[in-house]
């Protein structure tokens, strides 16, 4: 094999698997993403831990791991060949995945990798493929999370709706190659196994639901309102519970 051919797929993993969202935390509140909430090392994981400015900034870092993986095969491979820059990408989201910055044992002595579900990771290595791809899938990915609230849903929709515009783009002949378009399907086999725990509580009803969204903001409102009610329903008024004392000794 070429030796730039291997250095740029492992220089893609490598980009990709730099857990930013596990450092970020780290540094700010001293406490491992990995044991808290859904335990990923994604945008929403980090604004549950800290606040929302603070997954911005990861927000865009994850991003910036997806675009640096396919530029990185560019710029050692200049001209890079389609497959390569495919390939890149979905290292780049493996490794987002599959840190090898993260591993952990289990109790069966087996070592595994951690990471977070590959959103703004695939994100960024489609934008570096076909930049347009933002306005079609990375916009309406971001209204989906903003206004219902599920980070796994808007994840979803980011690498089903690339998927078909890679689909669409081969097709027509836009692309001259279908490369890219394996890229997003191989991407999106790969995000959606990472979110197998999130589509079961999907299925359940039991997604958790992000506290800002629009979504999240009238669950917080109903829920505040029933425990309002409740305690209005079982709290017992003075006056009320002199008369009570009054008819029993009486």
């Amino acid at each position: 094999m070429n030796w730039e051919i291997l250095i740029s797929l492992i220089m893609s993993y490598l980009i990709g698997s730099i857990p930013f969202g596990w450092i970020i935390v780290w540094i700010k509140k001293h406490q491992d993403i990995r044991y808290h909430a859904s335990g990923k090392m994604g945008t929403s994981n980090v604004i549950r831990m800290t606040d929302v400015p603070t997954g911005i900034i990861t927000f865009f870092l994850d991003l910036f791991k997806g675009y640096a993986g396919v530029w990185v095969v560019r710029l050692i491979m200049d001209p890079a060949p389609a497959w390569m820059e495919a390939v890149g990408g979905f290292l780049a989201v493996l490794g987002h995945v599959y840190s090898i910055f993260i591993v952990e044992k289990r109790r069966d002595g087996r070592y595994y990798f951690r990471g977070g579900a590959g959103g703004m990771t695939s994100m960024g290595a489609a934008i570096a493929l076909w930049p347009p791809v933002i306005l079609y899938s990375g916009i309406p990915s971001l209204l989906i999370y903003f206004i219902f609230g599920y980070a796994s849903v808007a994840t979803m929709s980011i690498n089903v709706v690339a998927l078909i515009c890679f689909i669409v783009r081969a097709a027509l002949g836009l692309d001259p190659t279908w490369w890219y378009a394996v890229y997003a399907f191989f991407t999106l086999l790969l995000v959606l196994k990472a979110l197998r725990p999130n589509i079961r509580r999907l299925r359940r009803g039991e997604e958790r639901v992000m506290g800002f969204s629009i979504r999240g903001k009238i669950k917080a409102k109903k829920e505040a309102e029933r425990a309002k009610s409740s305690s209005d329903k079982f709290a017992v008024s003075p006056d009320k519970t002199k008369t009570d004392q009054v008819k029993t000794r009486s």
